[in-house]
Parts: structure tokens; C-alpha cells; sequence
């Protein structure tokens, strides 16, 4: 259950679907409900067997009053978010007018937004497992008391790294937390990269949304650009989907006044990343911060060396500075300092992407769907027992 969109190329949508194919291939009976559209198309293909509910929420028009509410609480934040609040009262009608309550044993809310409707919609009936997809700091932060008093209302509250346990403690003590991390697909041989080839073009690779905010695109570009003249056989290749068009125009337009027009190239999206990982020799990740980030895991797991900053949630406890990647402090020429040691060293470039392929091997596949088999069964058994 959640409300995002699953017509995105994102990760947290990879996730849900990688988790309802796996769960439904183990035998359950799995129902995917989100606000999308009714003629809503998975971006990621969802196994036959899997069902999908679509709300057709996120079309309904907001009442005026909401919206006073809205406007309201960005001065004085002592409500619930309102919007989020409305929408989740739509959902929780549209589901009972189409589940029956005796045929569900679990809820997973596969974002924090879900909790509300789920809670909602179950009133304590049914167990609720609380997926965090994100930094623990980004997503409770800045909540109010009512806000976590809704995140508690969970039965257990799932994170995606060791440290987000006790930080999630802090905000929820009262709530049972555990870590369970994203699934990172084993790479077989024949598409692992090769990063201490001779080539006549080398490849820096990223892979996520062109933004400002977390993703800091602009880091990339601007610490190559420091580093073009030198390194000209090197290219940037930059794979992910445009949120802000302002944000990508100067992105273009530095490109161009930089003469890096057919070097730094904004690539857009692609269902076969794989390949473009494979003829990569770095991964550059310049994120601010992340839940468990699947772009950089996937490299990892190609063999590729990282570079990202040390002040990164998720990345900082990923890449193992100076082992399978190298982690900057928070700049642009800290950066491309980082880019330019692998650029320059081939032989650390392979022996660090060997490196990160061995470190990704406790999130194949089979270990992560065991942890998560074995907690949706407790919290099976043990509401059974009330």
C-alpha cells in the first residue's frame, strides 16, 4: 500500500514491485493499492499474478476548506499535513469499497505517507509493517508530535541501514524497528564492467533524477568540467529523469558555455541501465543524502569504484573509503579531487571495483525476501494470537 505512482522510473517504485514479485512467487497472495490513476502502467512490470488496485485519488479535487487548513499550518504546524490527511480519507472509502477486511493478514505501508490509511482502514485489526525509503532524519526531522504519534501507530517500522535503527528509536522509542535492506541483484561475469580496460573513451557514469537538491547533479558536471582538459578521453554520462526543467536548462547551459557539448551527456531514461553500467569505469554519486540507494548499489554489484560524500546518509555506510570507493568531503573540488584518483590510477579503479562486488553480496536477493518472509509471518502469527 502506498501513494506514490507507480507509472515512475524511480527506485522506491522498483522496490515495490521487486517486493510484490517475490512475495507473490513465495506463495502469497499480494494486492498492490496506490492512489494512481485508473489506467495507471507500471513503469516496472508487476508479475501476473499480483493485483492491482489503482484509487484514482490524486484527480480528486482538493476542497476549499483543506486547502485553508493547508495554508494555515505552513504558519502555525500544529495540524497533521492537511492535503496528505484528505487524500488518505479518500483512499481508506475507495479501499473499503473494494477489499474485504477478512481477506488480509498483513499491511505493508510502503512509504511513511501509507500509515494514516492503513491505520485507518484496519483500526488495529490487522498488523502494519512501515517502510522508511528514506534518511530517518529526512523523513521525521521536521515532524510535529501529532505526525509521529501517526508513524507509531505502526506495528513495526522496517529501515534500510544498521544506524537507522537507534536513530529512529529517538523519534518512535516505543515502536519495534528493524533493518531490513533493499535487494541488490547479483551481476553475472559476462555483465560486469571492466574498469581497468584500455579504451579509447572512458565512462563516468551516474544514474538518478536530474536535481538540485539530493541528487546534486550540478556537482558532477561542475567538478568534470575542472577536470575536462586534462582528461580528454574521458566522458560523463548522466541517466535519470528531469523533475525540474529550470534546474536542467542551466545544467544545459553551463554544459555549453563549458564547451562540454557532446561530453557531458544528459541521457534521460532507460529500462536496460545494466548495460550502460557495464561499459562504465567510475560511478560518480554526489547525492546529499539517500535511504539505500539502489543507483549505487547496482554499480557496485557491476564492479564499479564510487566516488560520493562522506557526509551522505546511506552512501557514507556503502562506500568504504579507500576499499570499494572513495567518499569526499562536501564540495565541488573535493569531488573531482576523488574523480581524478581513479581517473588517473586503472589498477585502483579494478581493485576497488572487485571489492564493492564482494561487499554487495549480503543484499542478493534470497537473503533480504528471507528477512522480510520471516518478519511478515510473526507479525501474522502474533496478531492470530490476539
Amino acid at each position: 500500500m502506498g501513494d506514490e505512482t507507480v507509472t515512475a522510473s524511480a527506485g522506491t517504485e522498483r522496490v515495490l514491485t521487486n517486493m510484490a514479485n517475490a512475495m507473490v512467487e513465495r506463495g502469497y497472495n499480494v494486492i498492490v493499492a496506490t492512489n494512481d490513476k485508473t489506467d495507471a502502467v507500471p513503469y516496472f512490470p508487476f508479475d501476473a499474478r499480483v493485483h492491482c488496485l489503482y484509487l484514482n485519488v490524486d484527480t480528486k479535487k482538493i476542497p476549499f476548506s483543506v486547502k485553508v487548513k493547508r495554508e494555515i499550518n505552513r504558519i502555525f504546524p500544529i495540524l497533521d499535513k492537511p492535503v496528505e490527511a484528505y487524500r488518505a480519507s479518500v483512499s481508506v472509502r475507495k479501499l473499503r469499497e473494494q477489499l474485504k477486511m477478512d481477506s488480509i493478514d498483513c499491511i505493508i505501508a510502503y512509504n511513511h505517507e501509507a500509515i494514516q490509511v492503513a491505520d485507518c482502514f484496519v483500526h488495529g485489526i490487522v498488523p502494519i509493517i512501515a517502510m522508511m525509503h528514506n534518511a530517518i532524519r529526512i523523513i521525521m526531522g521536521n515532524c510535529n508530535r501529532r505526525v509521529l504519534a501517526e508513524k507509531a501507530k505502526a506495528n513495526v517500522i522496517q529501515v534500510l541501514m544498521p544506524s537507522y535503527v537507534a536513530e529512529t528509536r529517538k523519534y518512535l522509542p516505543h515502536t519495534p524497528v528493524v533493518w531490513i535492506p533493499n535487494v541488490v541483484e547479483p551481476v553475472c561475469l559476462e555483465k560486469q564492467a571492466h574498469p581497468s580496460a584500455v579504451k579509447d573513451r572512458y565512462r563516468i557514469i551516474t544514474v538518478g533524477r536530474i536535481d538540485g537538491l539530493q541528487k546534486q547533479t550540478h556537482i558532477l558536471v561542475k567538478a568534470f568540467a575542472s577536470l575536462a582538459q586534462q582528461y580528454s578521453q574521458w566522458d560523463v554520462w548522466i541517466w535519470g529523469e528531469v523533475k525540474k526543467t529550470d534546474y536542467y536548462q542551466r545544467l544545459c547551459q553551463f554544459i555549453e558555455e563549458q564547451g562540454l557539448t557532446g561530453r557531458v551527456h544528459l541521457a534521460g531514461t532507460t529500462p536496460a541501465i545494466q548495460d550502460e553500467l557495464c561499459q562504465a569505469d567510475i560511478f560518480a554519486f554526489p547525492s546529499a543524502f539517500e535511504g539505500f540507494p539502489l543507483a549505487l548499489t547496482e554499480a557496485m554489484a557491476t564492479g564499479l569504484p564510487s566516488v560520493g560524500f562522506r557526509s551522505a546518509d546511506a552512501v557514507n555506510e556503502l562506500i568504504v573509503d579507500g576499499k570499494n570507493g572513495i567518499l569526499c568531503e562536501d564540495d565541488v573540488s573535493a569531488f573531482a579531487q576523488g574523480l581524478e584518483r581513479l581517473m588517473k590510477e586503472p589498477a585502483l579503479r579494478s581493485a576497488m571495483g572487485r571489492q564493492a562486488v564482494a561487499d554487495m553480496k549480503p543484499y542478493y536477493p534470497e537473503a533480504v525476501w528471507n528477512q522480510w518472509q520471516m518478519l511478515i509471518d510473526e507479525q501474522i502469527q502474533q496478531a492470530s494470537r490476539l
